[in-house]
């Protein structure tokens, strides 16, 4: 704690003031230089200065009110600060630019705490010798050094420039200048007229800033073109990139202009005020034209049709499906908190009865894209440190730069079906992350972006309340009175979410929908399904067999009900039935046999419990040719 540093009175020779400078323990060096992970191991001298004066400096904001009343230039002002920064080093020799090295994760570590032989000294950095505040001074005083030869050049990406750091005090952090040769003006202004400086100013500074457009949405975030103005930050940034490029003056273009037509001037934050009402993804730069879809671009004709949609592929769910429907209806004409997901479902009930293929269906049907659904396997993130890899790993850790798995994937797709599939298993951290979502409707990152959610549906899959169910199913009756009612079984899976999730998260759920287990007829029904995959499958793969015409007999589906149904594990062990019983059988025969595919039935039935495979030639007779048709009206006049 600061309250237990040791404190040092110094007077410095510069300037009469005397400076309480903290002695830093040694064990929190460490962690105090965990701030400069984020400059990617590109630290100027200047930069790091700033860090001993304002870490190690306890009186430091009245130091330089005093300078400011006193008038002192800049000249003074740096030999002061040389002799504060003599001073800060003297009294912690740990913090000696020569003692400190950065490892390959960009972490700044002290000579003693550090093991890893692939490091670099601190003073070995590209940006080390370059000292952001006298570059202005050396361009003005290099006024006479030789000019660019701008006769090859011609187009400003072509220009040679540096990178600098600058500390923008609105923001409270370094930005980083492209510093040009005296020279390029030429280019970079070229035939171009500005009808105001406002205009002349925007444009040196997409120019002159690197990322300018992530600095405008960055600053679009915060709130500063409302509060302070357009203007005035261009004219902020514009003075910094002056600095740099003495050479962008408008005063000097305005003496030399020529007097064509003005350009326009433009707001630079116009597009993404324009956009703040909408997701942050529609704010990126015009070079991104894909425009993303979101929740409010679906059609009135899908959302009304979506029930009937999902039920032609989610068999014996109906209840289930109306329930789910419902909501996202609800939501669709907003009926619901604008920043809160479009809705949070609990899917409960046996497994393989379809609570997982239900996402993956209303992936498809609603955003009409396969891709659109986030699946996590709550079973991996049973740990709690495995939360991490959701929202990334914090600043300084490996795997940082590479953000996290969820937050990673809505900022790509905002509309997308997020499904966390056997939720129960997950750890309280990432039940967590979860009720922040459902309640603000946002994640923050590890790089500290933050996320929306908005536009997404969360799907958390539980067996929660089945083995309760089979409990309550051995304490009632004989015969029929032993099977439950619908209503006794939800009642049974909500005491058994109520013991595993606590009441708070509970209550942010838009609603728990439990999936009835799957009747005869429904098996039945999805046998049907399989089958029919299948014959899509072998016309699809495109193999010599692809022509190949397959019959299916229906006393099938009673012989792969019986010999792959297991109600305890639902329709899940039907496609290895069919594998075995039908699949394997087939491939066979056809790898056996030489077989015309193109005039050849196959039909494959059973008789006594065993699946026979009959194959028979057939003529195939195309169809006549459409002038060879006759027409039902006798011969038509011409």
């Amino acid at each position: 704690m600061i309250e237990n540093y040791k404190v040092t009175k110094v007077n410095l020779g510069s300037v009469k003031y005397a400076l309480l400078i903290f002695k830093i323990p040694e064990k929190e060096l460490d962690d105090k230089l965990t701030y400069f992970t984020r400059e990617k191991g590109l630290i100027s001298k200047s930069l790091y200065d700033d860090f001993l004066i304002a870490t190690c400096v306890s009186n430091i904001t009245p130091f330089l009110q005093h300078l400011r009343q006193k008038g002192t230039d800049i000249k003074e002002l740096n030999i002061i600060r040389e002799e504060l920064i003599e001073k800060i080093v003297t009294i912690n020799p740990k913090l000696s630019p020569s003692n400190l090295l950065i490892n390959p994760n960009h972490v700044l570590k002290t000579r003693d705490n550090n093991t890893d032989m692939d490091c670099s000294s601190l003073i070995e950095n590209e940006f080390w010798g370059r000292d952001v505040y006298d570059e202005g001074e050396k361009l003005v005083s290099g006024h006479g050094k030789k000019k660019l030869d701008t006769s090859k050049i011609q187009n400003v990406k072509d220009l040679s420039y540096i990178k600098i750091q600058k500390f923008w005090r609105r923001i409270g952090q370094y930005i980083i200048l492209k510093q040009f040769e005296p020279g390029s003006e030429l280019i970079i202004l070229g035939d171009r007229s500005f009808s105001a400086a406002t205009a002349f100013k925007q444009y040196v500074v997409t120019i002159c800033i690197e990322d300018v457009e992530d600095l405008f949405q960055r600053l679009d975030k915060l709130g500063l073109p409302n509060k302070v103005g357009p203007a005035n930050l261009i004219t902020e940034l514009y003075q910094m990139c002056l600095n740099s490029n003495p050479f962008l003056d408008y005063n000097i273009y305005r003496d030399t202009t020529n007097g064509e037509d003005p350009e326009p001037v433009m707001d630079p934050f116009e597009s993404f005020q324009h956009a703040a009402e909408n997701s942050p993804e529609e704010v990126l730069s015009d070079a991104l034209k894909k425009k993303l879809k979101l929740f409010r671009h679906v059609k009135k004709e899908d959302l009304l049709a979506l029930g009937d949609d999902i039920k032609d592929k989610v068999i014996g769910q109906k209840s289930a499906i109306d329930d789910l429907v419902d909501a996202i209806q609800r939501a669709s004409v907003g009926l619901k908190d604008p920043d809160q997901p479009i809705g949070a479902f609990i899917f409960t009930g046996y497994t393989g009865v379809g609570k997982t293929y239900t996402a993956k269906i209303l992936s498809e049907v609603l955003t009409k894209n396969k891709d659109s659904i986030v699946s996590i396997d709550c079973s991996e993130y049973s740990a709690d440190h495995e939360y991490a890899k959701l929202i990334g790993a914090p600043s300084g850790y490996i795997g940082h730069e590479q953000g996290g798995y969820l937050t990673n994937a809505i900022k790509k797709n905002p509309f997308s079906i997020v499904l966390f599939d056997e939720v129960e298993k997950a750890s309280d951290k990432v039940h967590q992350l979860m009720l922040q979502i459902m309640d603000e409707g946002r994640l923050t990152d590890g790089k500290g972006n933050k996320v929306p959610f908005k536009d997404t549906i969360l799907i958390m899959t539980s067996n929660i309340g089945v083995n309760e169910t089979k409990a309550v199913t051995k304490t009632i009756g004989f015969g029929d009175a032993s099977k439950l009612t619908k209503g006794k079984r939800v009642k049974a899976v909500m005491d058994a979410l109520k013991k595993k999730f606590k009441p708070e998260f509970l209550n942010r759920v838009t609603a728990m929908i439990n999936f009835d287990p799957l009747s005869k007829e429904n098996y039945l029904h999805i046998i049907g399904l399989e089958l029919e995959k299948l014959k899509l499958n072998l016309k699809l793969n495109r193999t010599s067999y692809s022509k190949l015409t397959i019959n299916f007999d229906k006393s099938l589906y009673n012989h792969i009900y019986k010999t792959g149904i297991d109600e305890k594990f639902g329709a899940r062990p039907l496609r290895r039935a069919i594998e075995r019983e039908i699949s394997t059988p087939l491939a066979k025969k056809l790898l056996t046999e030489d077989l015309d595919c193109a005039n050849t039935r196959m039909t494959v039935s059973v008789k006594k419990s065993k699946v026979y495979i009959s194959a028979e030639c057939i003529t195939k007779i195309d169809d006549a040719p459409f002038y060879m048709h006759t027409g039902s009206g006798g011969e038509e006049d011409v």
